[in-house]
């Protein structure tokens, strides 16, 4: 691998089987319900082709993505799994989806006659607004939606109903009520959907309500090793990022570092520039105030991140030279920084800072934190 061999001056390792066995650990959750992993947004920038082998690989029946390249684009690695579009899919993408085999989620009945009108057989999952208020049917309208399917005919299936909860890991009573009110949505529309698959149970519901997962549970970030409520033990990180150092240099007491010349040296310091910054996915707001990993040890970041590189302070440890490999997050010796510790520093979600490396950096599948450089 060539980031390890030192030609790239980024990369990313994954750890296949940690993801692997995070998809078992749910599995074995919330069995008799299926598992559907969401890959979308590049695998919550994992990779997606990487994400939804070792999800399939660890017992996930489903995939789900949020657009319909995403679907498409398993379909054309070679993706058999059954596959769920979640977000709303455009009339003129509906054809190709349909054609290749791939779930559709329907929010209104426009959408129902958007799909019958597509040609074809659709398999479609009627998704109902409980509260979240971004997709979706609200309640008061399925009778309008259950006759639209009737109206659709053999065009459509209907073989899923689902919702997505506003905060299952923050107010489980706003939860139970969007609960009831899709239950109530489901009772409405049975006599059209008598088969179809409940799933109402992302990551946090599906650890903190275990009594809602039904049929299918679409976990995202717990699948990736950061559970947003506490969870197993065993869910593991699988992202490891790192970069080189291209340069070390003495900084003289009073002299600054970086744009802006907001962080100056109060004495003599040893100063690595290293090859990582906002434009790969380390976050500006990690200035002065986060820190790389180095021969083992955490090193603050000084100064402003740059677009392609970042000053870090080495003066604590020997030897650091130009190659030298540095750990943006991840686990290495026994030293983890993960990304919920830097979500935190910056006030965001683990999902945003796995989300933001950039696909520019490669991807190297298969790693575990003991091989690693």
């Amino acid at each position: 691998m060539s980031g390890r061999g030192g030609g790239d001056l980024r990369w990313a390792e994954i750890d296949t089987d940690a993801l692997a066995q995070n998809a078992a650990v749910i599995a074995a959750l919330v069995r008799p319900a299926q598992v559907m992993v969401m890959v979308k947004s590049n695998g919550y920038g994992h990779g997606m082709a990487i994400a939804a082998s070792a999800a399939l690989d660890g017992g996930a029946e489903w995939l789900g993505v949020y657009t319909p390249d995403e679907a498409l684009g398993l379909r054309a690695a070679g993706v058999e799994a059954r596959i769920l579009v979640v977000g709303w899919s455009p009339p003129a993408a509906l054809h190709d989806l349909i054609a290749s085999d791939v779930d559709v989620s329907v929010l209104d009945a426009d959408g129902i006659r958007a799909v019958a009108a597509a040609g074809g057989r659709a398999r479609v999952h009627l998704k109902i607004d409980t509260g979240l208020h971004r997709l979706g049917a609200l309640p008061e309208t399925v009778e309008t939606l259950g006759a639209a399917v009737r109206e659709a005919g053999r065009h459509v299936q209907v073989v899923g109903i689902f919702t997505h909860f506003a905060g299952a890991g923050e107010d489980p009573g706003f939860t139970i009520e969007q609960h009831g009110r899709f239950l109530e949505a489901v009772e409405a529309l049975r006599a059209v959907a008598p088969d179809a698959l409940l799933h109402t149970s992302g990551s946090a519901a599906i650890l903190a309500h275990p009594a809602m997962h039904h049929d299918l549970v679409r976990s995202g970030i717990a699948f990736y090793g950061y559970p947003p409520v506490p969870g197993p033990a065993t869910l593991r990180p699988a992202m490891h990022v790192f970069c080189r150092v291209a340069q070390v240099r003495t900084v003289a007491a009073g002299e600054s570092v970086g744009y802006g010349r907001t962080w100056r040296a109060e004495a003599t310091r040893r100063i690595a520039t290293a090859t990582l910054g906002y434009g790969q996915g380390l976050p500006r707001a990690l200035s002065s105030r986060g820190h790389l990993a180095i021969r083992g040890r955490r090193c603050p970041i000084v100064g402003i991140v740059s677009m392609d590189q970042v000053g870090v302070d080495v003066s604590d440890i020997d030897g650091v030279v130009p190659g030298d490999t540095a750990m943006f997050i991840g686990e290495r010796g026994g030293l983890r920084i993960g990304a919920d510790e830097v979500g935190d520093l910056c006030g965001t979600l683990p999902h945003e800072i796995l989300c933001g490396i950039s696909e520019s950096i490669p991807r190297h599948p298969g790693v575990t934190p003991a091989a690693l450089p």
